[in-house]
């Protein structure tokens, strides 16, 4: 067995996000990421299966980030509006600070090639959100409405605006992110 090297991992993880999301999964061959990567094509098996198993745990990955990064400065005494803006500006500050692996993400997330397991253990990373919602409606801040509903409301808009933003449609500055997040939390909220 080889021994498996962080930065070999991390040049395949990044040269693979970003063929695949520039090129698409069918059109990136293993050869091409080894090279992008500067590996030997044999070295990308050390660390994964095969190309889905790729795809699986990159999808992980990424979603793992946003994840981490939404939850940052996260914590269970803030009220559930302070909560709720930390995380919706910590995803906005990702979704713009990271523009290839938001792509990524958003290309795989209804895709076939991302497996059940792969994309329940993603949904999973998400629990400290799901909390947060169930708080609010305890609490009487939030609107009794399905989960499902509650994340569509707070990731979509967010999500179609940072693609304007990337497309040169607009300029999501700090004004219009602000508008956004009042305009999501008016409809969540009771």
């Amino acid at each position: 067995m080889r021994h498996k090297d962080d930065s070999k991992r991390d040049a395949i993880t990044n040269a693979a996000i970003e063929l695949i999301t520039t090129n698409g999964f069918a059109d990136t061959s293993m050869s091409k990421i080894a090279k992008a990567a500067k590996v030997s094509p044999a070295t990308i098996y050390v660390y994964f299966e095969n190309k889905e198993d790729m795809l699986n745990k990159l999808y992980l990955m990424v979603k793992r980030e946003l994840s981490e990064v939404m939850l940052i400065g996260y914590d269970d005494s803030l009220s559930v509006e302070a909560a709720f803006r930390l995380v919706w500006e910590n995803a906005c500050r990702y979704m713009l600070a990271q523009p290839i692996r938001f792509a990524f993400s958003e290309q795989f997330a209804n895709s076939p090639l991302v497996n059940r397991v792969s994309r329940e253990e993603g949904s999973g990373y998400y629990q400290s959100v799901y909390t947060l919602f169930e708080r609010g409606k305890r609490e009487g801040i939030f609107k009794d409405i399905p989960f499902d509903v509650s994340t569509a409301f707070f990731y979509a808009p967010l999500m179609l605006l940072v693609k304007h933003h990337y497309n040169g449609d607009l300029v999501l500055d700090r004004e219009l992110q602000q508008l956004v997040f009042e305009i999501t939390w008016d409809a969540l909220t009771l």
